[in-house]
């Protein structure tokens, strides 16, 4: 009679999903169900035992939601446990069907412009494009990862979702509604350009050298497509980006602008939705640009941010979104920002003793 332990290898090896849920489900039993149930037959675990199971996670601090996760993970591995020829007789049901666990749903960091312009200035340069790639293209992390040089279509300011990346390879997009091709502004061409301006510059003479200390070797010509690599011309990882993306919140709220500490990539794509619905942009055309399944995912961030910090935005709203803005929205949202600067020093001389002169009076 096989163990769970044992057990998880067979169902992780047999299972015919995706890739990537495989993946999660081996992180998820392995990492919780394992050390804990490992040694007992499958076939003997009760739903009491299930139940202290999913109370010492809590006790270990592990979230509702990913213990949500867990349980999701070790359901589908009994319900095809009780399939097997061998022993599924012998069980007496899935015993973690039915058991109650509280939703627990993700903290979402209400972000403003300042925040995410802040979070683009402070990330690592290499980087920067990403920031704005879930900001104004609503793409998830290891889609932005997996954006190609084909897939900018800048003559037409466009951008093609066509992969993600899981663990440094392509993957397929989450669901069937992501794939698509969405507007691009003028303002993330500019950045791409520049990007790929620094990133194709030859290696400096330093550069050089720590590559033949540390025994560099040339990438795959496969990841020359990609817009974004790590400093060694490889794929970004989820850690990686994660990473990088919490040095910048810090480095941002040491420079006094407070992006929530809980934040993460992920909020950058709740701001675009968020952005977009109070700006007035119907919601359907909402839903087919953040390339959800349903309106309803599109609208449970509705009121998300009833006012929108547009002194603050990088650009226009057409050059940030590549679409026209939606009547009604404040000047401020229709002005380039360099025209937006101009303005705002004119009326603050104006406000001066004096009038429009800086010099005091003689």
């Amino acid at each position: 009679m096989p163990t769970i332990a044992e057990y998880v290898e067979t169902f992780l090896s047999e299972h015919e999903v995706r890739s990537n849920t495989i993946e999660g489900y081996g992180c998820r039993l392995r990492k919780h169900v394992v050390p804990y149930l490992g040694g007992r037959p499958v076939t003997e675990v009760r739903r009491p035992e299930y139940k202290k199971f999913f109370a010492a996670l809590r006790s270990d601090g592990v979230l509702d939601s990913h213990r949500l996760q867990v349980k999701k993970a070790l359901s589908s591995m009994l319900s095809a446990a009780l399939d097997d020829p061998d022993f599924g007789h012998l069980m007496p049901g899935n015993q973690v069907i039915g058991l109650k666990l509280p939703a627990g749903h993700r903290e979402k960091a209400r972000l403003t412009w300042e925040q995410v312009v802040a979070l683009a200035e402070e990330i690592d340069p290499a980087y920067e494009l990403l920031i704005w790639y879930g900001a104004l293209q609503g793409l998830r992390s290891m889609e932005a990862v997996a954006v190609r040089t084909t897939d900018m279509k800048c003559s037409l300011k466009k951008l093609e979702v066509v992969e993600q990346r899981q663990r440094g390879k392509a993957a397929p997009l989450k669901t069937a509604h992501s794939h698509a091709v969405i507007p691009m502004g003028s303002f993330v061409v500019e950045k791409f350009e520049a990007h790929m301006e620094r990133r194709t510059a030859p290696p400096t003479a330093n550069a050089l050298r720590h590559r033949k200390r540390s025994g560099w070797t040339p990438r795959p010509e496969e990841y020359d497509q990609l817009v974004t690599v790590t400093r060694r011309g490889t794929p970004l990882r989820r850690n990686t980006l994660s990473q990088a993306f919490n040095r910048a919140k810090d480095r941002a709220r040491a420079k006094g602008v407070m992006v929530p500490v809980t934040a993460t990539f992920r909020d950058l794509r709740d701001f675009m939705d968020a952005v977009l619905i109070a700006a007035g942009v119907p919601p359907r055309s909402v839903q087919a640009r953040m390339r959800h399944g349903t309106l309803a995912e599109t609208l449970d961030t509705y009121g998300f941010a009833l006012e929108v910090d547009w002194e603050h935005a990088p650009a226009s709203f057409d050059g940030l979104f590549g679409i026209p803005a939606p009547a009604g929205l404040p000047e401020a949202a229709l002005l380039p920002r360099s025209q937006r600067s101009r303005r705002q020093a004119a009326m603050t001389r104006r406000r001066r003793p004096g009038g429009l002169s800086k010099r005091p009076p003689a």
